[in-house]
């Protein structure tokens, strides 16, 4: 599933950044060999998944990065984001662009005036963006 934010690679893996607390960060995984490496097993009703947590120093990780994704879909650049279901969708915030391609506005989401389209891996270059934090 793509999900844009705070990710470190920790013992040569990858885990998202749940929370960062100063000289500390939260990392966080559905995968059970973290257990191995100290993560602690959080089953909760919020969750389809069992979460493995570790509070972990900055010094320790290897690399700490923000992820962001973006898609071209005919031409033109669009945010890229993933359903539950491992769906992939566009979207945008303007709505002559969003019209001139044919998003609808996305009635599941806060935001009034975001737009969005359902589209396949065929339609789009997926477009991964990583910046390195400190």
């Amino acid at each position: 599933m793509i999900i844009d934010g705070l990710y470190a690679e920790y013992h040569g893996l990858t885990f998202k950044v749940v929370k960062p607390m100063g000289n500390e960060l939260l990392l966080v995984t559905e995968e059970e060999y973290a257990e191995d490496l100290g993560f602690t097993a959080d089953i909760s009703d919020t969750s389809p998944h069992t979460l493995y947590f570790k509070t972990v120093a900055k010094d320790n990780v290897d690399r700490l990065y923000d992820l962001t994704h973006e898609a071209r879909y005919e031409g033109s650049i669009f945010d890229l984001f993933q359903d539950d279901e491992g769906y992939n969708y566009i979207g945008t915030d303007n709505q002559d662009k969003a019209l001139s391609f044919g998003l609808e506005p996305d009635k599941d989401l806060p935001i009034d005036g975001y737009y969005s389209k359902r589209v396949t891996d065929d339609e789009i270059e997926k477009i991964v963006y990583r910046k390195d934090v400190e």
